[in-house]
């Protein structure tokens, strides 16, 4: 046995330290530098020699996977039932917006330099080069902290305030700030009036998949021109997760502070679910989505963890206006909220719907249609999805009674992706994906309204249910003060967003992530 340099496999390090300094890969050091060393050793004997090649492949192989951004695979193991479901169309779709020709060309770029500089050049030598430039990258620290929630008024003044750390002692680590966070989050929680004896009001939640700013940047719409008939719009408001299942249950669970991820599976109090605070306060509720919500059991967790009742679906009378990346119909956004309006008219009671759409989703096909890139189609799709919300509108506004409709997306779809998402991937709460316009609409012969108030704090889920809170404390409705006065003393918060093992936060205004408890790294801008 001896040391020798590494051949080939220089051009393996070289292609990695390529996608490193692009942010294309993340690289574990101590991993690499193990691997490096076995590469080096080589032995007198041919058996040994290809048992050693044969292990390499397999190991260098397996080390570019657990270096790249892609999902663990035990986490892939968990989503094959899911990932089942996927169409061979939508699979082929996947697979074009995976291979990205920059890095082809300079993966080409790079193999044929070496190809031909091999023998004159000491690419052993340059490895080792390579390996104390991604140390220098590693050792680099940041010290910042995460801002604690704070409190907006009506002028959208906002203040940051460092968690409390004491000037003996040290810098807190990004674990203990997160730690913090959610320490602060459990004493956050909606005190709803006991009986609520204002001007009744309906309250209508419409959740859409797959819109964050980012892919209405992508299409060229502005947040402001497409809910200009609303009365507020948050626009950096934090969805906290970019899965629909999650996301749904923090929405429906949004009387109470931010809770970590494994938490949403787990029972929580009445108080913190906002539909069961209506329900006490004399709300009919109901639910209405335009799928079947079989995918990822979508209907089982919102149940289950939600604190809502999910009626049979009956989807007979309706024809598919859409067919989701599994084939499954999908339905005419307005036929399922003009049937539920149509089912509910004669309601004396304030009604209070969870609506759940996914007209919008990545994989989708128009029905009549020859098949589309879903990328492709999803203008058209947002035109028909918002052409449906401003007719349920007028529906409401024909009705006559007052309504406080919500349009809380669930987060993006990722159109354009980035650096460590190809285009449609969520697996990572990107600061892109989190990032969604949400838009409140006070409907009633007697508000006041003001123009669009453009929220510019970050907000989340609790800050609905206090501005839910705020209106009927305010008697809005009544007319007695104007829509912006419920944005007096909302909660705004730190970005926090969480998938399984995955967690994305934002320090001093830069976000960064943590993947499966490893070390928090610097969220690459594109």
């Amino acid at each position: 046995m001896r040391l020798s340099g590494l051949g080939v496999w220089n051009l393996y390090f070289l292609v990695k330290f390529f996608l490193y300094s692009r942010g294309d890969i993340s690289f574990d050091l101590v991993a690499n530098l193990a691997f490096f060393a076995f590469l080096a050793v080589s032995f007198q004997i041919k058996w040994l020699t290809y048992l050693k090649q044969s292990i390499s492949v397999v190991v260098g192989a397996a080390l570019l996977y657990h270096d790249s951004w892609l999902p663990p695979i035990s986490r892939l193991t968990k989503q094959a039932e899911n990932v089942q479901d996927f169409s061979f169309a939508y699979f082929a779709e996947i697979a074009t917006r995976v291979i990205s020709v920059d890095i082809l060309l300079g993966l080409f770029v790079l193999v044929v330099v070496y190809w031909y500089s091999v023998k004159w050049i000491r690419y052993t030598s340059i490895s080792v080069i390579g390996f104390i430039y991604v140390y220098w990258l590693s050792a680099t620290t940041v010290t910042d902290t995460l801002s604690t929630p704070v409190v907006v008024n009506n002028q959208s003044t906002k203040k940051q305030v460092p968690v409390a750390v004491s000037s003996s002692s040290p810098q807190k680590t990004f674990d203990q700030q997160l730690d913090d966070f959610y320490q602060q989050q459990t004493q956050l929680k909606s005190q709803f009036p006991t009986n609520f004896n204002g001007q009744p009001f309906d309250v209508v939640v419409l959740n859409i998949c797959s819109l964050a700013t980012a892919d209405l940047d992508a299409i060229g719409v502005r947040p402001r021109d497409l809910f200009d008939n609303f009365d507020i719009l948050f626009s950096n408001f934090n969805s906290a997760t970019s899965y629909s299942g999650p996301a749904a249950i923090r929405l429906l669970r949004a009387s109470c502070g931010q809770t970590p991820q494994d938490q949403l599976f787990k029972p929580v109090a009445k108080e913190c679910q906002l539909f069961s605070n209506l329900s006490q306060l004399g709300y009919n509720t109901s639910v209405a989505l335009n799928h079947d919500g079989h995918f990822d059991d979508f209907i089982g967790l919102i149940k289950q963890y939600g604190g809502v009742s999910v009626p049979n679906l009956d989807f007979s009378q309706f024809q598919a206006a859409q067919y989701g990346f599994d084939g499954k119909p999908i339905y005419s956004d307005a036929a399922i909220l003009s049937n539920w309006l149509e089912s509910h008219k004669n309601t004396r009671q304030p009604r209070a719907l969870y609506y759940n759409t996914i007209s919008l989703h990545d994989g989708n096909q128009l029905a009549g249609r020859s098949r589309m890139n879903s990328l492709k189609s999803y203008p058209i799709r947002q035109q028909h999805l918002f052409s449906d919300i401003d007719d349920f509108i007028s529906q409401l506004e024909r009705e006559g009674r007052n309504v406080l409709l919500m349009v809380v997306p669930e987060h993006g779809a990722a159109l354009e992706g980035d650096k460590l998402q190809f285009a449609g991937l969520r697996e990572i709460p990107s600061p892109s994906i989190v990032s969604v316009p949400t838009a409140v609409k006070f409907i009633g012969p007697d508000v006041k309204h003001s123009g669009l108030n453009d929220v510019q704090q970050t907000m989340s889920y609790f800050s609905l249910s206090e501005l839910i809170n705020n209106t009927m404390k305010l008697d809005v409705f009544a007319g007695t003060v104007p829509v912006k006065r419920v944005l007096d003393n909302l909660p705004s918060a730190p970005v926090v967003a969480e998938n399984q093992d995955t967690v994305m936060m934002y320090i001093k205004g830069q976000p960064y992530i943590q993947l499966d408890g490893q070390e928090w790294t610097k969220y690459p801008s594109n």
